[in-house]
């Protein structure tokens, strides 16, 4: 029943989405978002407004977001461009557009030459993807003439995944890892004294919350983050992994017993998931079922500290992911910032990079760690409550692949619906399966190599 009810799930899903593309739309063909600091649903921002008008009352500077739910990066953002429009006398806009649509969008809107954004969220995976289709302007020369900000004042690891063949196009707007963590309240009424300390203890507690009406564990289950980010992790730590160097080139390294094993407990876990839930559940039917304590466990970082309401904030506590046979581990993950290249306003847009990397208001514009080297100085008190538990862990932290294997946005989109396919449901054996993965890791490779 379970079976035929994700399936339905899915095609209405897939229904929807293409539905939804009969909403109100932009010049390029985009669904317009809520926007702050406008009257109007109209976000383009006029060459006539804008061009040659830095610092006049008349400029405008357009920042797209993935939301602004309170205490998220987006929220802070906004909160903080009030300070840079004071500053520089200048109106910023935002257009906001959920998670699992802004990469896409950047894509669309890059490639029909519209210049709907001056200043852009990307995550860490799609920054090379970026960088190599044009969406993004190198920041090299503007960070030379700069006297504030310098690539040096990061934490080297987050400039090193913002870089593509020398050229860096993206400063981290928020730093992390993430791991998993857990309402302490639920985990002692499901008898666990400590949080799982191994991916058998994990799906134990998995069945056990699911039998007791919690949902087990709430994430963005409707995005590309799924598979190799979050899911990821389950590979990871039992030593696994999607990718493996092949002489000057790489290979996929799923079709084998641990990639085998991936898929089973991922299944034993989706298992003790409502389907409506994987499929539909964003970020914000993810911070609803933990604010209302209706779910025990997500995977994040220390931003979800501060997404959360402050009651169930002190319930939480951070954990060591469930450790396989291999290492421990944590992912490294992180939105930042970048200029669109598209934008008529460059030079304004990275006016704004330099506000929000600066010292005062890096970690006041972050929902989590900074990645400034010197961040510690700036934590509130409530953040040195819970920020120097991810500290630790990043000594664990790792990527979903390799630093110079540059395709990790191409995988991570081409896996989805296949890890879809084979995880929310068992029609084909665990091997089968990975072997389907793997074939769509290795096509990804093939065709864009």
């Amino acid at each position: 029943m379970k079976k035929k009810m994700v399936s339905m799930l899915l095609c209405l899903a897939m229904t929807v989405g293409m539905l939804s593309g009969c909403g109100a739309k932009d010049s390029q063909g985009n669904t317009q978002s809520d926007v702050a600091g406008t009257e109007s649903e109209d976000t383009n921002v006029s060459n006539e407004e804008t061009e040659g008008t830095e610092g006049t009352e008349t400029a405008e500077l357009t920042i797209l977001i993935d939301g602004s739910t309170e205490g998220t990066d987006g929220y802070l953002i906004k909160q903080g461009a009030k300070g840079f429009e004071e500053k520089y006398g200048v109106k910023v806009n935002f257009v906001e557009t959920p998670y699992a649509e802004i990469h896409q969008k950047l894509m669309t809107v890059g490639a029909s030459g519209g210049s709907d954004f001056d200043v852009v969220f990307v995550e860490s995976d799609f920054v090379s993807q970026m960088g190599k289709a044009g969406i993004l302007e190198p920041l090299n020369d503007y960070e030379a003439n700069s006297e504030t900000l310098h690539f040096s004042d990061f934490v080297d690891s987050t400039i090193e995944r913002n870089t593509l063949n020398g050229t860096v196009y993206a400063i981290p707007q928020v730093a992390d890892v993430q791991t998993t963590l857990y309402n302490k309240d639920i985990l002692e009424k499901l008898g666990f004294s400590n949080p799982p300390a191994t991916i058998d203890e994990f799906i134990d507690y998995c069945e056990k919350a699911s039998s007791e009406g919690y949902i087990p564990m709430a994430v963005r289950y409707n995005s590309t983050a799924l598979p190799c980010q979050l899911m990821g992790l389950f590979l990871f730590t039992d030593g696994g992994a999607f990718v493996k160097k092949d002489g000057d080139g790489w290979k996929a390294d799923l079709d084998n017993a641990t990639g085998a094993k991936w898929v089973e407990n991922v299944r034993k876990i989706f298992s003790t998931i409502p389907g409506d839930t994987l499929v539909t559940m964003d970020d914000t039917a993810m911070y609803d079922a933990l604010n209302t304590e209706k779910a025990g466990c997500t995977i994040g970082g220390a931003w979800m500290y501060d997404a959360l309401n402050e009651d169930i904030r002190a319930k939480m506590i951070t954990a060591d992911f469930p450790k396989g046979s291999g290492n421990e581990v944590a992912l490294m993950s992180g939105w930042n910032l970048g200029i669109f290249a598209n934008s008529k306003n460059k030079d304004l847009a990275f006016k704004f990079l330099e506000y929000k990397a600066s010292p005062e208001n890096a970690g006041a514009m972050t929902a989590g760690l900074s990645g400034r080297k010197d961040a510690e100085q700036y934590f509130t008190e409530a953040q040195k409550a819970t920020y120097p538990e991810f500290q630790n862990l990043m000594q664990y932290g790792m990527g979903i692949s390799p630093a110079d294997f540059t395709l990790r946005s191409e995988l991570t989109t081409a896996i989805l619906p296949v890890f879809q396919e084979v995880t929310f449901k068992n029609d084909v054996s665990a091997e089968d399966a990975a072997k389907m993965l793997n074939d769509v890791v290795q096509k990804t490779i093939d065709e864009n190599q």
